[in-house]
């Protein structure tokens, strides 16, 4: 599998709604995972957006260590997608309206716990690496983003 399959697979399965598991390291060094609703922007292969709230506590996290990985499986964990890569803040309004229009109502759980707008962010995680494993079948794939 190269990078442009597993990224057609990949954006397949958010298309599908399906929201991922985000690890950061947290003050004390150790992974902070929590569930996050990701998309992609067409014509920007490689990256990952989600956005959040300026005062949740991943914001310190990322500005600490910019690593992070991500999670996701397909229904009934028939293909399992794991992602690496550095996260990055964009408080752009106009990038911000993109990013809520592609996400739509995948941010039900983020309303609720944050209900101020002006402290809404986007994450932007530049792609390194990624896995690809389907457990049925035993296939699995290492793609590098990085050229």
């Amino acid at each position: 599998m190269n990078k442009k399959e597993f990224l057609e697979k990949f954006n397949q399965l958010l298309e599908e709604g399906q929201s991922g598991i985000l690890a950061t390291i947290n003050p004390d060094g150790y992974p902070s995972q929590r569930y996050m609703t990701p998309t992609v922007i067409p014509g920007k292969p490689g990256l990952l957006y989600a956005v959040t709230a300026r005062n949740f506590a991943k914001i310190g996290d990322i500005d600490k260590n910019p690593r992070v990985s991500w999670l996701f499986t397909s229904h009934k964990t028939r293909e399992i997608f794991s992602l690496r890569g550095q996260m990055r803040l964009i408080d752009d309004p106009r990038f911000k309206s993109e990013i809520l229009e592609e996400l739509g109502k995948g941010l039900e759980t983020f309303w609720k716990l944050n209900d101020d707008p002006s402290l809404l962010v986007c994450l932007e995680t530049i792609l390194e690496s990624a896995e690809y494993f389907n457990p049925k079948t035993a296939e699995k794939y290492q793609i590098s983003f990085v050229s």
